[in-house]
């Protein structure tokens, strides 16, 4: 019985550990594009650098990209044409 008990609360305390790990990065992410301030106008890879790499990078025609960065709680995915952010187009967040 002891020993079922003590793998419980092993399970619950790496349950908890990573719950935090997760919270944590999303809050990092969250305050590099606070950080960074207006999109609109910057280039792709000036929005890389500050903010990181996507999670998901869709090409469209006409020279038209979608980037999205995703963690627990928060999205963002923001346009791009020809290199050149022209806004969100989704931002949730708590």
């Amino acid at each position: 019985m002891s020993t079922l008990l003590a793998i419980l609360a092993y399970g619950f305390a790496l349950t908890l550990v990573l719950a935090l790990v997760y919270a944590a990065r999303s809050v990092r992410l969250q305050n590099r594009f606070r950080r960074l301030g207006t999109v609109e106008g910057r280039t792709m890879e000036e929005i890389v650098k500050h903010v990181g790499p996507p999670n998901h990078h869709t090409k469209l025609v006409n020279d038209r990209e979608i980037l999205e960065w995703r963690r627990v709680r928060f999205h963002v995915a923001l346009s791009f044409t020809k290199g050149v952010c022209d806004g969100s187009m989704d931002v949730n967040a708590p």
